[in-house]
This record gives C-alpha cells, structure tokens and sequence, in this order.
C-alpha cells in the first residue's frame, strides 16, 4: 500500500470519465454487497457510468477531485455548493466518496475530504453535509471521526430500490481541514 502522499489529487475532468467510472463500480462492488441487490451491482458497466460522468465533468458546477497513483485512479470525491434537498441542511454537500479497498487504510479517503471541503469553502460553502447507506457501518465511522455529527435519516433511490441513508453534517466546514494538518 501506498501512503496518501504517494498519491496525487487533482481536479478531474472529461477525459478521467471512464477511470472515474471504473473506480465507481468497483468500490460499490467491493462495498454494497448484502446493502444493494446483487444482480444491480453485477449488471454496474463502467461504459454506461462513464457516459454520466462525462456530462458531469463537462458541466462543471460539481467539483470532483481524483486520486490516482502508481497503479492508476483509486479514488475521487465530488461535491457541490447546491446541496439536495433533505433533512439535513448545508451549504455544500459530497455527493461520492469512493477509495479502492486496495488503498484504503492510508489516510488517502481523508485527504480527498480535505480538499474537497477546502474547495467547497473557497466557493463560499460554511457547513457541509454527506449522506451513506444506513448499514454502510464503516463509512458512518470514517464520517463520526471526521468530525460529522448525525443529522437525519431519508430514503435513497438506488438503481430502482429504496435503501436508508444517514446524513452526516459538519456545521463547521473548516474543522475537515485544519490549517495544522
């Protein structure tokens, strides 16, 4: 494994659209089984999620920042200063973090958050929030010692089911990202 500093971050754009959509499917593969029906995440195909991603990045109003190593693209955040409507309410929301279980551990799921909460603050964002499947146990735990604070329950659609999700909320963008970190 790598450490986080062995990896860069950078902004993504249109041409990581099939790597992004490679590592999407792969995390939710390595991630959601007994969360999701399996028959969905054994139909997931990089080609279709790619062909979201591409207009996505081209739009430009989402922010996603990618990680990508020796080994290629393992992870990538995304947020937005629009945040969906929920019970929990912020200025910004992460919409997707994803890390690769192969370069999880190594604080690199941690310094994608801090800059993507960097970002978002720079484009005027002061809270934050992100939502995860209810029984996704080891993301609530990323998020709790993030810093985020349990802010509600709602109903996802995901690939035609319906699967709780909880938020979590920073009310205080800043505290991702410490100046001393």
């Amino acid at each position: 494994m790598q450490k986080a500093d062995a990896y860069m971050i950078t902004p993504a754009g249109p041409g990581d659209a099939l790597a992004l959509a490679r590592v999407h499917v792969a995390a939710w593969r390595e991630t959601y089984p007994g969360m999701l029906p399996q028959p969905f995440l054994d139909r997931m195909s990089p080609e279709i999620y790619a062909a979201r991603w591409t207009p996505r990045l081209l739009q430009g109003d989402e922010i996603t920042l990618a990680a990508e190593g020796r080994d290629g693209l393992v992870g990538y955040a995304s947020g937005d200063t629009m945040p969906r409507r929920g019970p929990a309410s912020a200025d910004a929301e992460i919409t997707t973090l994803y890390v690769l279980r192969r370069a999880q551990g190594e604080g690199l799921g941690r310094a994608l958050m801090r800059g993507l909460a960097r970002t978002l603050a720079a484009k005027g964002a002061g809270s934050l929030v992100i939502w995860v499947l209810r029984d996704n146990l080891r993301a609530r735990g990323f998020y709790a010692a993030m810093g985020g604070v349990y802010a509600g329950e709602r109903m996802e659609r995901v690939g035609g089911w319906s699967v709780p999700s909880v938020g979590y909320r920073w009310g205080d963008i800043g505290v991702i990202y410490p100046e001393a970190a």
